[in-house]
């Protein structure tokens, strides 16, 4: 019998693999199609294609290249390649001619290889992507030669400069900017609001959930302010009148209106505090050691700038190492630089 169940999830298995093999060349397939007949149609505008497909963070980051692009391509058409779960952070960009979703890994592969393009950037760098049934990396030749890797690419630049070389531009500073659909929002409370965000896709770059506890109650009792949590799981175990969490119950876009409309953000280095750069939004961020890099700066625009975002480094260490005295020292800075109390209800 269990070598009956064996067979049977082999079999299973590779079907799996065979669809997911047909998915990737049938996406591929139509989106070389696609190109090619743009291309006939109109044929004095060159079509540019651009993938990066995740993370949150480096989307976001990467915006700054899109005008950039048009500037040195006039009148080009503007495909970029994304996953679906991403598309809420371009959608709206009217810079954009199509956002293509991204079937899976094997189609990008396939895109590297051979693209109808005019121009194609791959932005995603070497030995971080690899897909789940033929394990092929998603390789980026233009990174080798430029010698940028997941060791050294905090060494001298930021998120920006290092996509910008990527896509042929040089060194090149910007603001983000993220476009919204016009739509009405239900906000979570009467009033401002801050916005916190703790958790990462890598661990070491959080805080202790025991100094979480401890900051949002002294902000509750010495401001009197409402906090919402985001994120999409490890919710803290905190229950409050002024505290609400929505971690793991709001989609991309929803997270994204609550952001642009909080009065204050407090995070880690993470993809929502991209985003709350994005939107300008006054901040504290905690960062440490990451990687390779003891320090380094993934901030284009007003986060680099530190004056609209407080940026709380440990050099020795981890952001988990971070004192909650220190990390409450700059909050009270922060507070008293942008002047947060005066929009706090019922704070005097």
């Amino acid at each position: 019998m269990p070598s009956i169940y064996l067979s049977t999830a082999l079999w299973q298995y590779k079907f799996r693999k065979l669809g997911y093999l047909f998915a990737g060349l049938k996406a591929y397939i139509q989106l070389c199609t696609w190109v090619m007949f743009q291309r006939i149609l109109h044929p004095s505008r060159p079509i540019l294609g651009i993938l990066l497909a995740q993370h949150l963070g480096d989307i976001v980051a990467s915006e700054p290249i899109i005008p950039a692009l048009l500037k040195k391509y006039p009148q080009a058409k503007l495909v970029w390649i994304i996953q679906k779960h991403f598309r809420p952070l371009l959608e709206q960009h009217p810079d954009i001619f199509r956002l293509v979703s991204e079937e899976n890994m094997l189609s990008s592969y396939f895109l590297t290889k051979w693209n109808p393009f005019h121009h194609f950037f791959n932005l995603h760098l070497n030995e971080l992507r690899k897909d789940p049934f033929f394990h092929i990396p998603l390789e980026n030749d233009t990174a080798t030669k430029l010698g940028i890797n997941i060791h050294n690419y905090y060494s001298k630049h930021n998120l920006l400069e290092n996509f910008s070389q990527l896509a042929g531009l040089g060194l090149i500073k910007g603001q983000p900017t993220i476009y919204l659909p016009n739509k009405k929002f239900n906000l979570p409370f009467e009033g401002k609001y801050w916005l916190i965000h703790r958790i990462s896709n890598d661990p070491c770059r959080e805080w202790t959930d025991q100094n979480w506890l401890k900051l949002i109650q002294a902000a509750i009792q010495e401001w009197d302010v409402n906090i919402v949590e985001i994120g999409t799981s490890q919710g803290l175990d905190f229950e409050h009148p002024k505290f609400l969490s929505l971690v793991g119950k709001t989609s991309v876009e929803d997270s994204l209106f609550l952001i642009k409309s909080a009065s204050f953000f407090i995070g880690i280095d993470s993809g929502p505090t991209h985003c709350a750069n994005a939107f300008q939004i006054p901040a504290l961020v905690m960062l440490g050691e990451f990687a390779d890099f003891k320090k380094y700066m993934s901030y284009s625009g007003a986060y680099q700038q530190n004056t609209l975002a407080n940026l709380v480094y440990n050099e020795q260490g981890p952001a988990k190492q971070l004192s909650f005295e220190e990390v409450w020292n700059r909050l009270q800075q922060s507070i008293e630089l942008h002047h947060i109390t005066q929009e706090i209800p019922n704070h005097n």
